[in-house]
């Protein structure tokens, strides 16, 4: 074996190449472990040396750990691979560390002029003068090359990769790096696996195709936005479709991530919420639903209360015609009745036209969409109203022009047929089970509302012809008495109509005019029970005729008292002989305490029976029967009510 004296003489002929060699390059031989023979200027400025400075340096001393350092052996497993099995840690001089990758090759002295360089380290011009006599002597030439920032980039860029996959597998569902045209350029295993696909079947897809088209313009709007701003990233809810076509609702953040060297993409991070979305949905429909229904139940106890109190069809007809166009969102609505007698319908209000109802249209049973309702007594609903032959009938057909949908439902009450609701959309609509369930309801309310209405309708009007025959009988009673005492006749009802004239200038309640009235007309009916002897004698009556006469007042109560309507008219025919001074009859009351309807019909009573002619008598001057009443203020009469009749009588304010 050569020394390595002579194998260094050997390569005096490639030593300006070798040396000049861009690349470190190292010439090793066994001696007998591996030592520099020679490293070329661009190796000893890799490891801080001075030119030739490496020379006879043992190759183990640039491993970081030097028993690290290879052997005869291993380098020529080395060179039969043609490079370094890793990347290696070497110490440069001033220690520093150094990641280096090395190339191996095994030479000879006698190829080393024209062989010498790894992959043309060392041109095919070196000299091929080498000295035969280092033939035998093993040789490697090492080319270095200094990985260190690259490996530094490739362990920030591994941290990373590993970051990313523990985001993935540990904090959320889902992880994808998506590149800045919004391709996936990378998707954990997980992820992929909880949407149905392969990693591979997402890799490089544009992440676009996958999202919601309702959502995707949202989506591009956040990338978009991030795309200026470096580092920053922004919160983001979409739906995403899986392999098998479902949606699923994902919410997470999107990174600005594109301009880090270590990853260099849109970092999307998110969590699966369909189920949380699916039960806010569920929640917010039903909250929906309930509150429907509460304004649902809120607009038919309106309907409910209004209807009750409303004397009135028509106005009835108009509350609940309201609450149907609002609460079920119809553009118009309108009501026909059923006419029982004449077997049709009629229509009797009408809202959101612009016109009245065709009020003077019949509708037969069977005809028409609303009259096939009736008949059929179930809804009718066309989808298309200017697609069918038929039309609605509360309105003339010009007036439908515009509507799309329409409803016909009947309006029953326990069976009996009270009308026909009918209801117009200008758009088409397929309303849900929930609308129709309470259509139903608002037509059974309806129905009740007009035969509340109705009703009420028929029993006012039975009540005005039972007052009106009360009226009558207590008439009646009235001219009976006035015939049995021809000197009376007319008084009764003189004396009422002025009574009641009185009375509005008193101020009383109209409602008690009409008690007053019959206690007017009524205030000699206890007369009945006095014998006819004592009540027609033209002579003086005796004390015990004087007696007897008196009791009328009291006849009078026990006559009324049992019939209920009359109770409230009892005041006059009771006390209207009581005095203001408490000399009257029958109780002596005296005062206020004598019944208001009682101390006014004593003034009238006196002022007719005075201005009126009898047999016995001419009848008085009204001055002198004024005078006469005056006198008695305070004494017979109220005086109070006295100077109210005087002002009445003196303004003429008395019946014709």
């Amino acid at each position: 074996m050569s020394s390595p004296a002579s194998l260094r003489a050997s390569l005096s002929a490639p030593t300006a190449l070798f040396s000049d060699h861009p690349e470190p390059l190292l010439l090793v031989v066994a001696d007998p472990q591996p030592r520099v023979l020679e490293g070329n200027a661009a190796a000893a400025a890799l490891y801080g040396f001075p030119e030739q400075g490496m020379r006879d340096l043992a190759l183990a001393d640039l491993w970081a750990e030097p028993e690290d350092g290879p052997d005869v052996e291993t380098l020529d497993a080395w060179a039969a691979n043609g490079a370094a099995s890793a990347t290696l840690h070497h110490l440069a001089r001033d220690h520093t560390s150094r990641q280096v990758r090395l190339r191996v090759r095994r030479v000879v002295a006698s190829d080393v002029a024209a062989t010498s360089a790894v992959d043309g380290a060392v041109g095919d011009d070196a000299s091929a003068n080498a000295g035969a006599s280092a033939a035998a002597t093993p040789a490697w030439l090492l080319s270095v090359r200094d990985v260190s920032e690259l490996e530094a980039a490739l362990a920030r860029s591994s941290r990373n990769e590993r970051l990313y996959h523990m985001l993935a597998e540990h904090a959320f569902d889902g992880v994808a790096l998506l590149a800045a045209d919004l391709t996936n350029r990378s998707v954990a295993a997980r992820t992929a696996e909880a949407l149905g696909f392969r990693t591979l079947e997402l890799t490089g897809k544009d992440r676009r195709d996958l999202i919601h088209p309702a959502d995707r313009a949202l989506f591009q709007q956040r990338v978009a936005e991030l795309a200026g701003r470096p580092g920053e990233r922004a919160g983001i809810t979409y739906r995403m479709r899986d392999a098998r076509g479902r949606w699923h609702w994902l919410e997470g953040t999107i990174t600005n991530l594109v301009h880090d060297p270590d990853v260099g993409a849109f970092v999307l991070a998110y969590h699966d919420v369909t189920e949380r979305m699916r039960a806010s949905e569920a929640a917010q429909e039903h909250a929906a639903q309930l509150e429907r229904k509460i304004e649902h139940m809120q607009a038919l106890r309106r309907v409910d209360m209004a209807t009750t109190t409303a004397v009135d069809v028509g106005l009835a007809l108009d509350i609940f015609l309201e609450q149907v166009e609002t609460l079920l969102r119809i553009d118009a609505t309108g009501v026909l009745l059923f006419d029982e007698r004449a077997q049709a319908l009629q229509p009797a209000a009408a809202r959101g036209f612009g016109s009245e109802p065709a009020r003077d249209v019949r509708v037969a049973m069977g005809e028409a969409l609303a009259g096939y309702a009736a008949q059929e007594q179930r809804t009718v609903y066309v989808q298309d109203l200017q697609a069918d032959p038929r039309w609605g009938s509360v309105v003339d057909p010009e007036q439908q022009g515009e509507y799309a949908a329409y409803w016909a439902v009947p309006m029953l009450t326990k069976g009996q047929l009270q009308g026909v609701i009918e209801l117009y959309a200008k758009r088409a609509f397929v309303p849900d089970a929930q609308w129709f369930e309470f259509l139903e309801t608002f037509a059974d309310q309806g129905a009740i509302a007009v035969e509340s209405a109705l009703l009420f309708r028929s029993l006012e009007r039975s009540n005005a012809e039972l007052q009106l025959a009360y009226d009558k009988t207590i008439a009646g009673w009235a001219y009976a008495l006035d015939l049995k005492d021809e000197e009376t006749a007319g008084h009764s009802q003189r004396v009422t109509q002025l009574t009641v004239r009185l009375a509005q200038r008193c101020g009383v309640d109209q409602r008690d005019l009409i008690h007053i009235q019959r206690g007017a007309l009524l205030h000699d009916i206890g007369k009945m029970g006095v014998p006819d002897s004592i009540l027609l004698k033209r002579g003086e009556l005796t004390v015990g005729e004087r007696v007897l006469i008196e009791q009328h007042t009291e006849y009078a109560r026990d006559l009324l008292t049992p019939i209920d309507f009359l109770k409230p008219a009892i005041d006059i025919p009771y006390c209207h002989h009581e005095r203001w001074d408490g000399t009257g009859y029958p109780q002596g009351l005296a005062g206020v305490d004598i019944p208001l309807a009682a101390r006014m019909f004593a003034i009238v009573d006196v002022y007719d029976a005075l201005t009126s002619e009898r047999p016995y008598r001419h009848a008085w001057s009204r001055e002198d029967t004024l005078d006469h009443i005056q006198r008695g203020a305070g004494s017979h009469f109220d005086p109070a009510l006295v100077d109210v009749f005087m002002a009445m009588i003196r303004d003429g304010d008395v019946p014709g």
